[in-house]
């Protein structure tokens, strides 16, 4: 009978035959995730105390945003396994160099219309770079990893990825807001995060984009290299990514949550408490929570069938919103609670660990589902594709979102709680009832639909089996 507590370790090991390329992709996934995180933290703060944006416009723009990244990656994919990972990778990185410096002193030297112009055209600058750098990523960490290691290895890259994320919280966004106060500390995290790119930048340079870890995976000097739109149009039609294409949909209403970590909560943090709230910790309990608990479940998470993880976890991320959508006078009653300060900072940090809970369960095996799906030839179109789902919904998502803040978390809300003039229905609570419906539809969704989307497809690869172990989001989606 084996011994859990070798075959922990023994998972760990086999990270010794990993090469120079796959830590130093992990140490671009570290910058940029410090430059990443410490900017969506506050950019819908930025907006609008920075550069004049209302609740409205400020949310408007991280949705067009969103869905510029999501137009743009449609071809990203395809046009990196055109060109390369490396040439796709150090494009990404210098646009962001680019647009991260206009961010951070832009607002010194403009105003206005002026201000307000440069700013929207750098975000569809920054949008082009971080397009480059979700599906870019994967398809590197899969060539950088051999069949042993690579279900630990994208784990692994989740896991610093979230270190990162902890980081630009605790000490980025707290130590620049803390430092030099909301408004400048808004411009230093931007100017941070072009110095993060910078060091990207130095990583990618020093990658072998030719040196396979697993040799079954490079193509053969015969293939064809095909044009980007032969390569959309191929994935397109095979069964396998529509397929993927439909769970993608069914998750959508849980993204919502993802999404809204960005979007909403800094503006409902700051409101309902104080405008010097400190966003940078409460943002790095989840990340912080992710690496541990990653690094401590990686063994056993990857025996149990991804299906299930992704189900739970997303029904678990979901129902996270509970806490936040009860009445506040609900929470009140709750022994030890005395004031409503205390309230929101309890509901804020149960809803942040359950939904952490969830994101354990859910994200990491997620991405690594969608890299598996795809055939050696076109890993980054279908990780680039996979966003396709969310390409309607995101400006949708960034317009609905500055109306919920301005209709149900706006500047001066707290001050009407306090005097009992807020009901629920025109509460924040309410707002997050809101979200909470449109969450829990999609676990729902998976979980009818099960069958169809675990049935086996002879021509396509399946889906990961159940001894098989991976955002930003991000990333991104990250971000």
């Amino acid at each position: 009978m084996s011994n859990p507590i070798v075959n922990y370790f023994s998972d760990f090991k086999i990270l010794k035959t990993a090469s120079k390329e796959f830590w130093l992709i992990n140490g671009l996934v570290f910058f940029d995730g410090l430059a990443y995180f410490s900017m969506m933290i506050v950019l819908t703060l930025f907006l609008t105390n920075n550069c004049g944006f209302s609740d409205v416009s400020a949310g408007k723009w991280v949705g067009y945003y969103g869905l510029a990244i999501s137009v743009i990656i449609f071809a990203v994919g395809a046009v990196c396994d055109t060109i390369g990972v490396k040439k796709s990778f150090l494009f990404g990185i210098a646009l962001l160099v680019l647009a991260r410096a206009t961010f951070g002193f832009a607002p010194l030297i403009f105003d206005g219309k002026a201000l307000s112009g440069t700013i929207i055209g750098m975000m569809i600058v920054m949008a082009i770079g971080t397009s480059f750098m979700g599906p870019v990523m994967n398809t590197a960490l899969r060539r950088f990893t051999t069949k042993e290691n690579r279900s630990v290895g994208f784990s692994v890259y989740y896991t610093i990825m979230n270190i990162g994320a902890f980081l630009a919280g605790a000490v980025v966004t707290e130590g620049c807001r803390r430092g030099f106060g909301e408004l400048n500390g808004n411009l230093a995290i931007m100017i941070f995060g072009m110095g993060m790119n910078i060091a990207s930048f130095v990583c990618m340079a020093c990658i072998n984009e030719h040196k396979y870890a697993d040799e079954s995976e490079r193509l053969h000097p015969d293939t064809e290299i095909k044009r980007p739109l032969a390569i959309f149009m191929e994935v397109w039609k095979e069964s396998a990514f529509r397929k993927l294409v439909l769970l993608l949909v069914l998750t959508i209403g849980v993204r919502l949550v993802f999404t809204h970590q960005f979007m909403v909560m800094p503006k409902y943090y700051t409101r309902v408490l104080t405008s010097d709230f400190s966003l940078g910790l409460v943002n790095s309990i989840n990340p912080l929570i992710i690496a541990i608990g990653l690094l401590l479940l990686i063994p056993f998470l990857r025996r149990i069938d991804t299906f299930k993880l992704v189900l739970y976890g997303m029904a678990i991320s979901a129902s996270s919103l509970i806490f936040m959508a009860v009445p506040i006078q609900w929470i009140l009653g709750i022994p030890g609670i005395h004031n409503l300060d205390q309230a929101y900072l309890f509901v804020i940090l149960a809803q942040i660990l359950v939904f952490t809970l969830g994101e354990i369960l859910f994200s990491p095996r997620f991405t690594e589902y969608i890299s598996m799906m795809a055939p050696k030839d076109k890993v980054a179109s279908y990780m680039s594709l996979s966003a396709l789902p969310t390409f309607i919904s995101k400006p949708i998502n960034g317009l609905v979102s500055g109306l919920f803040i301005a209709s149900f978390s706006y500047d001066g809300i707290r001050a009407k709680i306090d005097s009992g003039n807020v009901s629920y229905f025109h509460s924040p609570e309410f707002m997050w009832m809101i979200y909470l419906a449109a969450a829990v539809i999609s676990p729902i969704a998976v979980l009818f639909m099960r069958d169809f989307l675990n049935k086996k497809q002879e021509a396509t690869p399946p889906p990961l089996p159940i001894v098989a172990p991976p955002s930003p989001e991000t990333t991104a989606e990250q971000a």
